[in-house]
């Protein structure tokens, strides 16, 4: 105890009272008591979880067996649920995936070709950047992408030579490169994991299947649209200090890769390819699953003859705390539905009938998921939440439940009003930026993200 830190004493000591006054609150109407021993375990998780009160993996894994110990869940199978889904498994491969991109020159090729495009200032190179880092995002998850991006920006700051001008165009980039990532994590099925949470949950819940082109008719062009108004609203905050134009040009050049494609980078290409090729084809051919493609296309880079990736290295590479967090979080998910605990939440916040036009209904939708972010600050276990009791609301507001399930899934993944989950810390560990910085910046960008989610998910629903 002597050696953990002020803010992980308070997370721990708060962590426990939370556990050990759910004992002592007396059942609202409409709640059952495992529906309070549930949302005692869902708060001290999150305080858990956003103090480092316990390490990621450890945390995730002590309150699984707490969900059954304390009475939430109804039996061990469905506290540990989260272990044998399909996400944890994409998530797994996606480490892969983004293993055989870095260790290849195809992430600095489209940085280059972007740079290329782009790179004729500082703020236009960071639109650049953001744009590379949606568009890798898009086809790998958040986590593996912004650590790769955030090495490549460390290395663009580097080369400041002012401290202050560094640490000031820091802040920006640092902001931009986990935003751009979540950003471009919607515009495919397999961008984020929770895209692959909420299609299963839409699918468990009503039988409806969103199949890989038409989730990239809502989830495209509203990135393509997002990434400059978000680069806009990011430089205006903070705005980056320039750089002398050699440096600017040495860092533009230090990111072309003159050889030509060697073998082993076309083999990922060939193979994540093909991965991309039948995930497009699954819209149309149900045999093809987005999960089977992701894990078997993955394990086809460790066959002999091929050996794009290394067994041993690929152990050291994944980031277990993200498996095991998401594990957690859809257990807690699945243990929430069981209670009627997310039915309660939502009822206390939507009518039984709302007389609202479409547009309106998924405007205060996007609105009230982005608010609980600050709640639950972790967007697997908001749309675990939320899901069913939004599709409820749907259905009674005369809206399909598709776009409300997107909306969902859009603005949870989109999760950096603070650096709390997963992605945005990776860049608050370089220390480039306060807690309180991110809010200034990424607070006006979830607003338009929950307008244009308003004015485009109804009418693309509409043509659809």
């Amino acid at each position: 105890m002597a050696n953990l830190s002020m803010k992980r004493k308070v997370g721990l000591v708060v962590a426990l009272l939370i556990l050990i006054g759910m004992y002592f609150v007396p059942v609202p109407s409409g709640l059952t008591v495992a529906g309070i021993r549930t949302l005692g375990c869902t708060l001290a998780l999150l305080v858990c979880l956003s103090t480092g009160a316990l390490p990621l993996g450890l945390a995730s894994l002590l309150f699984m067996m707490l969900y059954f110990l304390l009475g939430a869940a109804s039996s061990l199978n469905t506290a540990i649920s989260g272990m044998a889904t399909p996400p944890v498994l994409f998530i797994l491969a996606s480490f892969g995936m983004s293993a055989a991109v870095s260790e290849s020159p195809i992430s600095r090729r489209i940085l280059h070709f972007m740079l290329k495009i782009f790179g004729k200032s500082i703020r236009i190179t960071l639109l650049g950047l953001m744009f590379a880092t949606a568009l890798v995002s898009s086809l790998i998850s958040n986590v593996p992408v912004t650590a790769m991006f955030v090495t490549i920006g460390l290395a663009f700051l580097n080369l400041y030579q002012n401290e202050d001008e560094r640490k000031r165009t820091g802040r920006t980039y640092m902001i931009a490169i986990p935003v751009a990532a979540m950003i471009g994590g919607i515009m495919t099925p397999v961008g984020s994991s929770p895209n692959l949470v909420a299609i299963s949950t839409l699918q468990s819940v009503t039988g409806y299947q969103i199949s890989f082109v038409e989730w990239m008719a809502y989830g495209t062009p509203l990135a393509l649209i997002l990434i400059p108004l978000a680069w806009l609203i990011i430089i205006h905050v903070f705005p980056p200090a320039e750089l002398e134009s050699e440096l600017f040009k040495k860092f533009v050049d230090s990111t072309c890769v003159k050889e030509k494609v060697g073998k082993q980078e076309a083999k990922v290409i060939a193979i994540m390819g093909a991965m991309v090729l039948l995930w497009v084809l699954s819209s149309w051919i149900t045999a093809i699953n987005l999960y089977v493609v992701a894990v078997v296309g993955v394990a086809v880079m460790f066959l002999p003859g091929i050996e794009v990736l290394d067994w041993e290295a690929f152990k050291k590479s994944t980031n277990w705390d993200v498996v095991f967090v998401t594990a957690s979080v859809i257990s807690l998910g699945n243990v929430i539905q069981e209670n009627g605990l997310s039915d309660w939440i939502v009822e206390a916040v939507f009518p039984s009938e709302m007389n609202l036009p479409a547009f309106a209904v998924v405007f205060v939708t996007a609105i009230f998921v982005i608010l609980m972010l600050l709640i639950v600050p972790i967007s697997g276990a908001l749309i675990q939440i939320l899901a069913g009791p939004l599709i409820a609301v749907a259905v009674n507001a005369g809206v399909e439940p598709v776009v409300l399930m997107i909306t969902l899934c859009v603005c949870a993944t989109n999760c950096y009003l603070l650096p709390i989950d997963t992605v945005p810390l990776l860049s608050y560990s370089t220390g480039y930026y306060q807690m309180t910085d991110m809010p200034k910046a990424t607070a006006p960008i979830l607003l338009v993200l929950a307008l244009l989610c308003a004015l485009w998910f109804p009418f693309v629903s509409g043509i659809l």
